[in-house]
């Protein structure tokens, strides 16, 4: 399926906190993080300028957050619709922001420690550069300026 990415506006937020719940629920009730707080965070944290909405035909079906810092970029918010998962569309919209960002020397991205979207990172290259007791950073370095 082809999909575009369209930046989002501060109006799509109550759409990305939904999602954002049913997303992460897992990894909220794993690590025993109540609503409030998640809510609270998120609503400090939220950038319409960065996030972009997933879109097949005019649905959206998702929403991924991209933070370039430099020479590195930051992935944040990647969220599908369940409804869309496991059909392919996740892994090509993370290839296609990939290789967006193909001249970036650094990507990273944070997950949740036990998060099953690991797996699917790794596949990709990332391996994990630091954790604490819920979240693991994970990168990926391009050749672009290495030495």
């Amino acid at each position: 399926m082809k999909f575009t990415l369209v930046q989002s506006t501060i109006e799509d937020k109550p759409y990305i906190s939904d999602l954002r719940m049913t997303a992460l629920a897992d990894d909220f009730n794993r690590h025993h993080l109540p609503d409030e707080q998640v809510l609270s965070r998120f609503n400090e944290n939220f950038n319409p300028d960065t996030t972009y909405l997933i879109k097949i035909h005019e649905e959206t079906i998702g929403c991924i957050g991209i933070r370039p810092v430099g020479d590195e970029v930051m992935l944040k918010n990647f969220y599908l619709d369940p409804a869309y998962q496991g059909k392919g569309i996740g892994r090509a919209v993370f290839q296609s922001v990939l290789d967006q960002h193909q001249d970036k020397r650094v990507i990273t991205l944070m997950i949740f420690k036990g998060s099953r979207a690991k797996k699917r990172y790794e596949t990709f290259g990332f391996s994990v550069v630091d954790a604490n007791e819920r979240v693991e950073t994970m990168c990926l370095y391009n050749k672009v300026g290495l030495k």
